[in-house]
């Protein structure tokens, strides 16, 4: 065995893996929606240690609850423990922090003078990071449970402070603000964002936008303090000790590696760091005993260490990211590089012409500058086709061109970083930034062009598990069998590899309840291919389209909404909307016609002015009861309102459609009733008895669960199998209201609710349909037409 240590880490790995168990690994990981934690909103005092700080934020470790401030039954504060919250409550699940975990304080306070190490009391309003309800979302919780941070403490407030501190990491973060302070002083506000993101690991002033671009075009990684850059300042530095200062080999690599660990600590030791600084250790090692140096044998050493000390990195992104592309590189680039014709024909032409010297170093000029550009190109290559179910798995994603981009970007990164440190580190030579200043100019330049290009961006969504185990497996393929039949073939493994991830699943008709908060946002996708949105917005969730839409369309690997249908102009119903009409071509997304209500001409402009200007580019078409959009065998009804019709409350006159999917005598049926109440549902009523609508499998409780809405004729007429009620947690509305529920109830329907499930999907296949909450996984209900 060539690489016996890095089998043994491997071997580590995989016990980590089964260890943390599949579901962990390769589940949704939002699993079934826990009690939570009872401190949520109540005002903690604890005691901890600070470990990190920026802006008007605190880190603190070691942690210990001293008391809780909450009320009794007479509103009266009291405090208690957390032992003794416990104690009081032995029958419930809490999630309290522990010793071990850490907190994010924010405060108002000066955290230069909370010296980094220093053990400090605070008081604050303890809140839980939130987790994800629907599908695609970023779940906080997970993300920061894999850092073993438990929460946050808003309003913080620093009571007392030791007087022991961390000189060493204090000094460090001295420094880093000084350096910061000089990067502004010397760029542009805009470039000096990225120069500090760059350099120094500090991304809290960074360019919102400028980000967006990075990360559409595949280039975000520049801004991250990763292994590019840390193989680039560890070798210069033993480079500059060893041969320019000519000190023995010792002392170059324990110098270098000693700066490398401070200069680690001062960017704040992220995951890409830390594994770049790792392997440098184990290289500067060898170096002093001199041993060779194996990439791969220093990449498991690392990883095993991480990994056994926190298994929950198996998770995380970035560490997949990381790894997986150092892997890559070290396992896949024989692919592309090869012994043979390593250089050009027309160069090989002039090897009978060596005693002329000028062809001679010619010769050797174009042979250096090829096989640099061979190498880059492989690198690039063997990274995008290691990381690319990663990328699909986490951000369902890849943008198509990023390997080219990365062609333009990497090889001037050296100049950018050199001449950024030189200006940063040394005073007089400021003037340099202009270098920079210029590169990152045409590194945006690069990015508009990029993304004005046909196909930006690839989006088949999540990937299924055996999708990824089946794509590996062929990538290897073509590895293991380098030579004979195979070998000449191995492109076609790595295209089958690619198309395998590109598989979806056979077009079915699927209904999606987005859990947005006060609001509504219906997703249906139809057996012939297309996809609708009835409604998007929220008054709860602050961009619903960012955080919440965006994300779900792309996990499903839906880029083109066939139809956008918007029930009335309320906010929480519009502006999720809004957002995707305004920022739906930057994120991939088009929309084809936006369907609104046919009401009187004159309110039409004044009630639907804010989708009217965001869909300037887009068609628009009104319809009104009684218009039918046929899909295939399915079919779409509007049944309100009247064309013509309208109302002073908007909700009077909001649309609702009649959903039938399959054929006629095996009919799946949605009522999507939008706000509808009193009036308005009045008429409603009358074009369901006009049409004898009936016995509807599934109905979306009009009005959030309002008490005016979802009479009880309406119910005893539609019967209905299942009813959804979109609201938010603890609304301020009340809603769902008592007095609807115990309709429902009397009516035998069964009753989901997106605070408690989570999204819903609905699933219609063959005359059955099943229904999946995004909480409780596991909880299927299925509906058969009778």
């Amino acid at each position: 065995m060539r690489r016996p240590l890095f089998a043994v880490c491997l071997c580590l790995v995989m016990l980590s893996v089964v260890r943390l168990g599949w579901k962990t690994l390769w589940g949704e990981q939002e699993g079934a929606q826990g009690s939570g934690s009872p401190l949520t909103g109540k005002t903690l005092t604890v005691t901890g240690r600070v470990y990190q700080k920026e802006e008007q934020t605190i880190y603190l470790k070691d942690i210990e609850i001293q008391a809780i401030h909450q009320e009794n039954q007479t509103n009266q504060k009291y405090q208690t423990t957390a032992a003794g919250l416990q104690q009081n409550n032995p029958d419930k699940f809490y999630t309290i922090p522990k010793r071990n975990d850490s907190l994010i304080c924010k405060t108002e306070e000066n955290i230069q003078n909370i010296p980094l190490g220093s053990r400090v009391l605070v008081s604050g309003i303890f809140q839980e990071f939130p987790e994800a309800s629907n599908p695609g979302e970023f779940h906080q919780k997970n993300y920061y449970k894999v850092l073993q941070v438990a929460g946050k403490l808003e309003k913080g407030n620093v009571q007392a402070k030791s007087t022991s501190f961390w000189p060493v990491r204090e000094g460090l973060y001295q420094l880093k603000c000084a350096w910061k302070e000089r990067l502004f002083r010397i760029f542009p506000e805009k470039e000096a964002s990225i120069m500090s993101a760059m350099l120094l690991g500090d991304k809290t002033g960074l360019d919102k936008e400028i980000r967006e671009v990075y990360k559409r075009n595949g280039i975000i990684h520049i801004l991250s303090i990763s292994g590019l850059h840390i193989t680039m300042i560890g070798m210069v530095i033993y480079k500059i000790l060893r041969k320019g200062m000519g000190l023995p080999v010792w002392v170059a690599a324990l110098a270098g590696g000693l700066i490398l660990v401070f200069y680690g600590i001062l960017t704040g030791l992220g995951v890409s760091a830390c594994r770049a600084i790792g392997m440098y250790l184990i290289r500067m090692l060898g170096e002093m005993w001199g041993r060779s140096y194996d990439m791969l044998t220093a990449l498991g050493i690392v990883g095993a260490v991480t990994v056994l000390g926190n298994p929950l990195y198996l998770t995380h992104a970035g560490f997949l990211l990381s790894y997986g592309a150092v892997l890559g590189i070290g396992l896949l680039t024989p692919l592309f590089l090869q012994e043979k014709n390593a250089v050009p024909k027309p160069v090989r032409k002039y090897r009978k012409y060596r005693e002329n010297r000028s062809l001679y170093f010619l010769e050797k000029q174009v042979e250096k500058l090829w096989s640099g550009l061979k190498e880059t190109v492989a690198v690039s290559g063997v990274i995008a086709l290691a990381t690319l179910p990663v990328m699909l798995w986490f951000y369902y994603e890849v943008p198509v061109y990023a390997i080219f981009l990365n062609l333009l970007v990497l090889p001037f990164m050296k100049l950018v970083m050199g001449a950024g440190m030189l200006a940063m580190l040394i005073p007089g030579l400021g003037w340099l930034g202009k270098i920079d200043c210029l590169i990152l100019g045409a590194y945006e330049w690069l990015c508009r062009l990029w993304d004005c290009m046909p196909f930006h961006t690839w989006n088949p969504g999540k990937p299924e598990v055996w999708q990824i185990a089946v794509y590996y497996l062929l990538l290897f393929s073509a590895v293991w069998w380098k030579r004979g039949y195979f070998g000449k073939r191995r492109f076609f493994f790595i295209t089958a590899a690619i198309a395998v991830l590109s598989l979806q699943s056979i077009p079915e008709t699927k209904i999606t309840f987005l859990d947005v908060g006060q609001g509504d946002g219906i997703c249906v996708q139809t057996a012939s291919g297309k996809a609708y949105l009835f409604d998007c917005g929220s008054s709860s969730r602050s961009k619903v389209g960012s955080y919440v839409l965006f994300p779900f369309l792309k996990h499903e690997g839906i880029s083109h909404l066939d139809g956008v249908f918007v029930s009335h102009p309320d906010a929480d119903h519009v502006n999720g909307i809004v957002e995707l009409l305004k920022e739906g071509e930057e994120q991939g997304i088009t929309v084809g016609t936006v369907i609104l209500p046919d009401i009187r001409e004159e309110a039409k402009w004044e009630e639907f002015a804010k989708i009217m200007e965001a869909a300037s580019l887009t068609d628009i078409l009104y319809i009104g009861a009684g218009d039918t959009i046929v899909d295939g065998k399915n079919r779409l009804t509007c049944l309100h309102p009247p064309k013509g019709y309208t109302a002073s409350d908007a909700n009077a006159y909001s649309q609702c459609f009649y959903l039938e999917f399959g054929e006629r005598d095996s009919t799946f049926s949605l009522l999507l009733t939008g706000d509808v109440e009193e009036e308005g549902e009045a008429l409603f009523l009358e074009e369901l008895e006009k049409r004898d609508i009936r016995d509807v499998t599934i109905l979306k409780a009009a009005h959030h669960g309002s008490r005016n809405s979802t009479s009880l004729e309406m119910l005893q007429r539609l019967r209905p199998s299942m009813t959804l009620i979109s609201c938010g947690k603890n609304n301020r509305y009340g809603h769902p209201h008592k007095e609807l529920l115990e309709r429902l109830e009397a009516s035998g329907t069964e009753t989901l609710q997106t605070p408690e499930t989570g999204a819903v999907t609905v699933t219609y296949k063959k005359g059955r349909a099943a229904v999946e909450t995004y909480f409780r996984k596991n909880r299927f209900t299925t509906y058969v037409k009778h």
